[in-house]
């Protein structure tokens, strides 16, 4: 008896130990089980971390007492925080985490706003900080300045390009290969010059940007991002050097366009309607024809055609709003607005090797016209004569990446001293946008001189959208190769689906009584008609209309109640299983597992008696 009740005792004793022991022991150890990984950093995110060269140190700043309140706000905290202790477990030692609580009034407070993190105000007057300061010991530093849930699928990618940017000691340079005007040129009609495209200001200001010779013999090595919008025709042996850019590692952002409105061409010199880039957007697995124009019912801007004329929707103008961006890549998720001209399309061919990401994309109600009939339509309203949608959506702007082969068999560049030959490349990352209008001021942004200085006023995302792919390609591959994770919040899908079912039937027994509204009104305003007009009392035959109409109101309205009250019932049936099921169902069966182990322990030991 002794023996059975001291087993019975050092069962449970045991069983910590082994708690305590695994903690010590598998501290590094982690096992994800989740649909989308959630908990698990990606292979990009590893080569980042293990690549550092010298310590980081991590402060994340959370109001965590003023914050008591605010449950969601906690609750991604707290993965915040799991996620950056999983940096921590990654860095073998290189990265330092800490966790500070800014109170109000405090040095902490006062070190989170000296770093430049946002002070978000709430409905008790204080302010909340969520935001993450970094440091290297070369003295850099980076900062996450708010946390923002929604942000929530591109929580690694910021992370791991915070710690990415810290080793970074000088501008990364940027090469520009264009025909368009992007620095400034001289205007024809006001025979004066013309300023430089914002767009290139922006990056000149950010990046070491070099132009490149209209017929490049070769790119240099400096240059790790090549952006190439609307150059004049080229030879081969540039496209050669711009391929084996590609296939040597550089970065590719193509901006061609069926019809460049702002390039200035001479008749004789024009190359508007020319795949200039054709040879290699063909081996890339990409097909663009040069001759079709989108024209877009839903996305297409309303231009004034003057005064004392009513405002007119351009087919060939587009704005594409959210549901025309991909939510699912860092470079278009936050953007709400971009605006196109005249801009062509894109798609992967039959036997692509790579993968085609698309970007940005039209609606459904949009159609490919040709590029002769856009240009012998002098009036926007010409456009829609025979506009007929194909339903079809059309990719505007779209990422290229995976493996590539040479369109070259052999070394095309006469110099000496000239890289060799590179035949492939199992990684290539090049991005297409049909249209170099985008990158106009008249698309997106008013610039006002204000005492010699000039004042820009962005209405359109165009620059954050050309701003956000140079710094995706300007970090490491690594750093590209990071996508947007799952959320960890997951939907019930269950209710979701007995919810939209019942929303369903509620919605066909509204539309059931709007109806017969529609029809009563009706029939009453025929009685109307017929009424004696020397009276003010309804006839007999309007009060029996009104009142069939108030009775058969009520049947239905309580037709709804009954349609929701079920819809509720389902929902609280499933909530009740499921607390149930994680009350007491599931330990009630470790319970019994544990019994049993016990007795065939207790059996093996009267055995051994």
């Amino acid at each position: 008896m002794k023996s059975s009740v001291f087993k019975f005792v050092f069962a449970p004793v045991c069983f910590v130990l082994v708690l305590v022991i695994s903690q010590v022991v598998f501290k590094g150890a982690r096992v994800d089980v989740t649909d989308q990984n959630i908990y698990s950093l990606t292979q990009g995110t590893h080569n980042i971390v293990s690549a550092l060269e010298q310590n980081v140190t991590l402060n994340l700043y959370y109001s965590d007492k003023v914050s008591k309140d605010i449950t969601a706000l906690r609750s991604y905290a707290k993965r915040v925080e799991e996620l950056l202790q999983e940096y921590v477990l990654l860095s073998d030692g290189k990265i330092t985490l800490n966790i500070i609580d800014p109170e109000p009034f405090s040095e902490a407070e006062d070190k989170a706003a000296e770093a430049g993190l946002q002070a978000v105000p709430i409905a008790t007057g204080d302010d909340i900080y969520f935001g993450l300061e970094a440091s290297s010991e070369n003295g850099n530093s980076q900062t996450i300045t708010f946390f923002q849930p929604d942000r929530e699928p591109f929580l690694e990618y910021e992370i791991s390009e915070l710690i990415y940017r810290l080793g970074q000691t000088q501008l990364p340079v940027v090469g520009l290969l264009t025909g368009l005007d992007m620095r400034g040129g001289f205007d024809m009609q006001s025979g004066g010059p013309t300023p430089p495209w914002v767009v290139f200001e922006q990056m000149d200001q950010l990046y070491d940007v070099r132009w490149v010779e209209d017929q490049p013999e070769q790119i240099d090595a400096e240059i790790e991002l090549l952006i190439v919008a609307q150059p004049d025709a080229l030879d081969e042996i540039s496209l050669y050097a711009i391929e084996q850019f590609v296939l040597r590692g550089g970065k590719l952002l193509a901006f061609l366009d069926p019809k460049a409105e702002s390039k200035q061409t001479d008749p004789l010199d024009d190359f508007t309607g020319i795949n200039i880039l054709g040879p290699l957007f063909e081996q890339w697995g990409v097909k663009y024809d040069p001759t079709q124009v989108v024209v877009d019912a839903q996305y297409g801007l309303t231009i004034s055609m003057g005064q004392n004329q009513p405002p007119i929707r351009h087919l060939g103008l587009l704005g594409v709003q959210i549901d025309g961006m991909n939510p699912n890549e860092v470079v278009t998720s936050e953007l709400e607005t971009l605006n196109f001209a005249a801009a062509g399309f894109i798609e992967p061919t039959a036997d692509a090797t790579t993968q085609f990401d698309s970007l940005v994309w039209s609606s459904t109600v949009a159609q490919a016209i040709s590029l002769n009939q856009y240009n012998l339509a002098k009036d926007p309203r010409q456009l829609m004569q025979g506009f007929e949608p194909t339903g079809d959506s059309y990719t505007l702007a779209a990422r290229i990446s995976g493996p590539a082969n040479s369109h070259f068999e052999a070394s095309l560049q006469p110099i000496e001293g000239a890289k060799p030959h590179i035949a492939s490349s199992e990684q290539i990352n090049v991005m297409i946008v049909a249209d170099t209008d985008v990158l106009t001021d008249r698309l997106w942004v008013q610039v006002q001189n204000f005492f010699g200085q000039r004042i820009v006023q962005p209405w359109a995302d165009n620059g954050a959208f050309v701003q956000n792919m140079a710094e995706q390609f300007l970090g490491s591959d690594d750093l590209i190769t990071i996508r947007s994770r799952g959320r960890f919040t997951r939907p019930f899908e269950v209710v979701q689906d007995l919810r939209q079912a019942a929303q369903d039937k509620y919605y066909e027994n509204e539309q059931a009584l709007q109806q017969q509204l529609e029809d009563t009104e009706k029939r009453l305003a025929d009685l109307e008609q017929q009424r004696d007009k020397d009276t003010l009392t309804l006839s007999p035959e309007q009060e029996a209309t009104l009142s069939g109409f108030q009775q058969e109101k009520l049947r239905i309205r309580k037709a709804l109640r009954d349609v929701r009250h079920e819809l509720d019932k389902d929902i609280e049936g499933l909530g009740t299983w499921l607390k149930v099921l994680n009350i007491a169902i599931v330990p009630i069966i470790l319970t019994l597992i544990l019994l049993l182990l016990a007795r065939i322990t207790l059996r093996q030991g009267h055995k051994k008696a």
